[in-house]
């Protein structure tokens, strides 16, 4: 995804003074048309990155950049890309505001910070909740929650959140689950209420390596295949790493595969292809997509 390419761009330009934008598109599997995509993309962001072409040339931060591993702790390095990478995944709409500060934090000026803000949801309960889990995490305190599993069914939770993830454009939280006594990762749009309790716990007490990160929310992903008019291409270099396109030339499409959660979000998403899109496996999502569209030639 964009989002991860642009956090991880900026890292590796962090940790080396030059980069061709072959061995980045190379190591992300994408277009070099896609990398100098990004490029202006973090450019406009405030971030002075830029290239030069020609014998020797690359992609660079600007040498006088004071955002550098050894005048920054690695702690505070990890922070503002982290900054970065939620500003990015969130289409946070004030991000004018929001990277002004990073420039600021960038240029080195004291006593400023990240914040991030959620209120971008259409639903008004959700800036409150992340606003919650942010404080919890924070300061490690213990959460009461109210939560809705993709059955609808509702239960009362009490977690201690151990980390947010940001995965096929959705957020989770890893937590502990007190009511499951074991670890459990929540899709944050369907957590109803949260309530901070005074209660500390320990983070070093949990184990939260990848081992213990395997979702059961996330777990249920099928593969799918959509078949696309060529002319998407410039959009789905972008979406989808290079390995997941085959582009058949001569018959002028392509044929994209992936894996994803057969739901509602899944739906909408293959939506936004309508005007590209020629066929879609497994067939049910035809079908339901089909469902969809006449419901709307009904209106």
């Amino acid at each position: 995804m964009k989002t991860d390419r642009l956090f991880s761009i900026v890292h590796i330009l962090l940790n080396k003074d030059r980069v061709t934008a072959k061995e980045l598109a190379e190591k992300f599997e994408v277009s070099t048309r896609t990398i100098y995509r990004d490029v202006d993309s973090l450019s406009m962001s405030g971030i002075p990155i830029y290239t030069d072409k020609g014998t020797g040339g690359g992609i660079s931060l600007l040498e006088n950049y004071v955002l550098n591993k050894t005048v920054i702790s690695e702690a505070e390095k990890n922070s503002i890309l982290l900054g970065l990478e939620v500003l990015e995944a969130t289409h946070y709409d004030q991000s004018n505001t929001a990277i002004s500060k990073l420039k600021h934090l960038f240029d080195g000026e004291k006593n400023h910070y990240i914040e991030v803000d959620f209120s971008d949801f259409s639903n008004g309960r959700q800036p409150k909740i992340f606003e919650d889990l942010k404080a919890a995490l924070q300061k490690n305190q213990t959460l009461k929650m109210v939560y809705q599993n993709n059955s609808g069914e509702k239960t009362d939770r009490i977690i201690d959140p151990l980390k947010l993830i940001f995965k096929q454009q959705r957020w989770y939280l890893m937590a502990y689950c007190h009511k499951r006594k074991d670890y459990r990762t929540f899709r944050i749009s369907r957590i109803l209420d949260t309530e901070i309790t005074s209660k500390l716990f320990n983070r070093k007490d949990y184990d939260i390596s990848d081992r213990v990160l395997i979702s059961h929310e996330m777990n249920h992903m099928e593969p799918v295949t959509l078949t696309l008019d060529a002319k998407a291409l410039f959009r789905v270099e972008e979406e989808f790493s290079l390995s997941r396109i085959v582009h058949h030339e001569d018959k002028g499409i392509l044929v994209v595969t992936f894996e994803a959660e057969l739901d509602e979000w899944l739906l909408h998403y293959i939506m936004t292809y309508a005007d590209d899109l020629m066929d879609i496996k497994p067939e049910f999502l035809k079908e339901k997509l089909k469902d969809k569209a006449q419901k709307i030639m009904n209106l």
